[in-house]
C-alpha cells in the first residue's frame, strides 16, 4: 500500500474528542445594531450581574480613511481611531440598551491622548476590571499601541485609569532565537493589540496579539499574526511577557475561558492553525484540540460560572461584530454555538428567532 502526501500528514493529525468540535450562528441584536455614522465594534467578554448582561465595546464615528490620508497623521485612520469605550446591558442578551461612555481617551499629552478601544472585562474580588488598547497623538502607525487598564467598584462605572499603561510594546525582533532575521517570515513589530485579562492559577494573565511587519507580507490567507502572554503576580502589574511568546502562531482574534484547570482558546481568521480550538494546562503551550466553522470576528463569550460543564461551555454565546471588510460602518450581533455542529451533551441553548439567524 502506498501513501500520499495528504495520507501521511493525517497519520500527525491530532485526534481530538466530538466535544471539542463545533460551529457558530449568529443573531441581529438591538441597540448596537447598524448604524450609519457609527463603529461600534471589538466587544468584550460578557458578564452577568443583579440578572443583566453586560458588554464593552469600541465606539467611534465618521468616515476612516485608511493609509490613505495624503500623509495627515491626525486623520482618522481605522473605525477604532479616535474611539471611546462604551458599555451596554441587556436582560436576554438580544435587546441592548447603551448605557453610555465608561473610558474616555486621554487628554492633551497624555498616553492615550488618540483612542482607547478593544477593551474586556474582568471581575475579581468584588472589583471590575477593564483592560484595552491605548495611544497617544500622533501618526497611528509609528506610535504603536500599549495596554491600558480602568478600575471601578461597581458595574457601572465610574472607571479610574491607572495612571500609566500596565503593558508596553516588545522590542521588535525575530519570532525565535535561532532566526536568521528574514525579513520576509521572521521580523516581527512587538504590537500589543487585543488584550484579555484572566485569573489563573494565583496569578493575571494579559493575553495579547502581535504581528509581522505591519502585515505587509501575507501568508496562509491572512496576516502572520500571533499571540503572546504577559503575566503579574498583582492585578495592575508589573506585567512580564512570557520568555515563551510567541504562544500561538495563528489567530487573528482570540476568545480564551477557563477550562478543567487550563486554558482553552479560539483563535480564527489568520495563520496555518487558524479556525482551530486548542487548550493549555499551562495556560501557555497550547496543543490542537479541533477544527470549528464560521468563527465569530473578534468574539467577546460569556464568561459563566459553570465552564467545566463541557469544553465548549466558555463559549457557548457572546457577541461579536460585523467590521470594515463587510460594511462601511461596524456594527455589533450575537453569536451562538449551532447546535447541529456542538457536542455538549446537555449543553441548554437558548431559543433564538430563525428569521433572525444571519
Amino acid at each position: 500500500m502506498k501513501l500520499s502526501s495528504a495520507s501521511k500528514r493525517a497519520e500527525n493529525y491530532p485526534h481530538g474528542e466530538s466535544n471539542w468540535y463545533c460551529g457558530f450562528q449568529y443573531t441581529a441584536v438591538s441597540g448596537l445594531g447598524y448604524e450609519e455614522g457609527v463603529h461600534r465594534r471589538d466587544p468584550s467578554s460578557v458578564i452577568e450581574h443583579d440578572g443583566k448582561y453586560y458588554v464593552w465595546y469600541t465606539k467611534s464615528s465618521g468616515v476612516y480613511y485608511g493609509n490613505y490620508t495624503n500623509y495627515d497623521m491626525y486623520a482618522k485612520k481605522y473605525p477604532w481611531d479616535y474611539a471611546d469605550i462604551y458599555y451596554a446591558c441587556s436582560e436576554d442578551g438580544i435587546n441592548w440598551k447603551e448605557k453610555g461612555c465608561a473610558v474616555h481617551r486621554g487628554g492633551k499629552g497624555e498616553y492615550d491622548e488618540r483612542t482607547v478601544c478593544t477593551p474586556d472585562i474582568l471581575e475579581h474580588d468584588g472589583k471590575y476590571y477593564l483592560v484595552y488598547q491605548a495611544i497617544a497623538q500622533g501618526d497611528y502607525d509609528v506610535l504603536g499601541e500599549s495596554v491600558a487598564m480602568a478600575i471601578a467598584d461597581d458595574i457601572n462605572g465610574p472607571w479610574k485609569k491607572i495612571s500609566s499603561s500596565i503593558l508596553e510594546r516588545m522590542d521588535s525582533g525575530t519570532w525565535f532565537p535561532e532566526s536568521k532575521g528574514n525579513y520576509n517570515e521572521d521580523e516581527f513589530v512587538g504590537v500589543v493589540h487585543d488584550p484579555s485579562l484572566y485569573y489563573f492559577n494565583d496569578k493575571f494573565y494579559l493575553y495579547y496579539k502581535c504581528t509581522n511587519n505591519f502585515r505587509k507580507y501575507m501568508k496562509y490567507a491572512g496576516p502572520d499574526t500571533r499571540w503572546g502572554v504577559a503575566i503579574a503576580d498583582k492585578i495592575t502589574g508589573p506585567y512580564v511577557h512570557s520568555e515563551y511568546n510567541p504562544i500561538t502562531n495563528s489567530g487573528h482574534e482570540t476568545m480564551l475561558w477557563h477550562y478543567d484547570g487550563g486554558m482553552a482558546a479560539l483563535l480564527n481568521r489568520d495563520g496555518p492553525e487558524k479556525d482551530t480550538i486548542q487548550y493549555a494546562k499551562d495556560g501557555v503551550n497550547f496543543e490542537l484540540m479541533s477544527h470549528v466553522q464560521n468563527t465569530p470576528q473578534a468574539g467577546g463569550a460569556f464568561r459563566g460560572k459553570d465552564l467545566d460543564r463541557c469544553p465548549l461551555e466558555g463559549i457557548r454565546w457572546g457577541m461579536c461584530h460585523v467590521d470594515e471588510r463587510g460594511t462601511q460602518w461596524c456594527y455589533i450581533m450575537r453569536f451562538d454555538l449551532d447546535t447541529r455542529l456542538a457536542y455538549c451533551q446537555g449543553l441548554a441553548y437558548p431559543k433564538i428567532n430563525s428569521e433572525s439567524i444571519i
